[in-house]
């Protein structure tokens, strides 16, 4: 299986966490990795998008580890633009967050300051 997306329904709010929280135990259990972006989209270069609280409660009620990432790739892919401009996407790996003890809110803080830092240099 390359892909086992896991559907969110964004107006279903506190339904669309447990429901979250169900499909992503699964895709734990059989080993596989949970990739969520919380800006839920690209943001253009120097704008800061809100951080949706999805995956730091994913983490959090797993107990599961988070690796930060942070990347430029709206720099060249701009967000509701069919333009791919030329670049080379710079992408940096953050230090592994342990989850156990942590509120969903603590979470996504620490992931938000941790990204937000790496972008002033890429």
């Amino acid at each position: 299986m390359a892909l086992a997306a896991i559907p969110i329904d964004r107006s279903s709010g506190r339904e669309a966490l447990k429901k979250l929280v169900a499909h992503g135990k699964d895709r734990l259990a059989r080993g596989l990795w949970v990739v969520i972006f919380p800006e839920g989209t690209r943001t253009a270069p120097g704008q800061r998008g809100k951080y949706h609280i999805g995956g730091a409660w994913l983490a959090s009620h797993t107990q599961s580890t988070v690796v930060p990432v942070a990347h430029n790739a709206g720099r060249y892919w701009r967000k509701n633009s069919f333009t791919k401009y030329p670049g080379t996407i710079q992408v940096v790996i953050g230090p592994p967050i342990e989850t156990a003890g942590l509120k969903p809110d603590e979470v996504n803080q620490r992931v938000e300051n941790w990204i937000e830092a790496e972008m002033v240099s890429l």
